[in-house]
């Protein structure tokens, strides 16, 4: 009878531990849920719901449009668009962290176009960064263009 109450009393004492074991991430769980409640605060409540770098994930479906208006019948491999979509996620980096610095320098909070067209200038050499510039103004044009006759309409 000794041994069964041991048994009964070591039992109980086990069963306690586990209902403290449970007990602490319910604690844990509560001050996360106060957390919670507050919110965030600020432009991290503006962002929530977006990737970070992320950029939409691929501009794997852009490629092959491209090509076909400079090369018709050309294809790409899939390790050269893996390779291509590489490459402009890391210009696309470079040039929006260039842009936000420039903006930072000039005490604003707002990247500009602007800032983008230095920032284009500033990473890409020579004429490429020149012939860059015009592609990327004439785009801003044309959008800008198509937007005014299209509130005309």
């Amino acid at each position: 009878m000794a041994a069964a109450s041991a048994m009964a009393e070591a039992s109980s004492k086990t069963t306690s531990e586990e209902d403290q074991r449970i007990q602490e991430p319910k604690e844990a769980n509560s001050t996360t849920a106060q957390k919670k409640r507050r919110g965030l605060r600020g432009s991290r409540r503006r962002h929530a719901n977006r990737r970070r770098d992320n950029f939409g994930d691929s501009f794997a479906a852009y490629f092959p449009q491209v090509l076909k208006q400079v090369h018709e019948g050309l294809s790409l491999s899939p390790e050269s668009v893996s390779v291509m979509d590489s490459m402009v996620h890391d210009i696309l980096d470079r040039i929006a962290t260039e842009a936000g610095r420039l903006a930072r320098y000039a005490n604003r909070v707002t990247i500009t176009s602007r800032d983008i067209q230095v920032a284009v200038r500033l990473l890409l050499p020579g004429k490429m960064g020149r012939l860059a510039e015009a592609q990327g103004t004439n785009a801003t044009l044309r959008t800008s263009l198509c937007a005014i006759w299209q509130q005309r309409k």
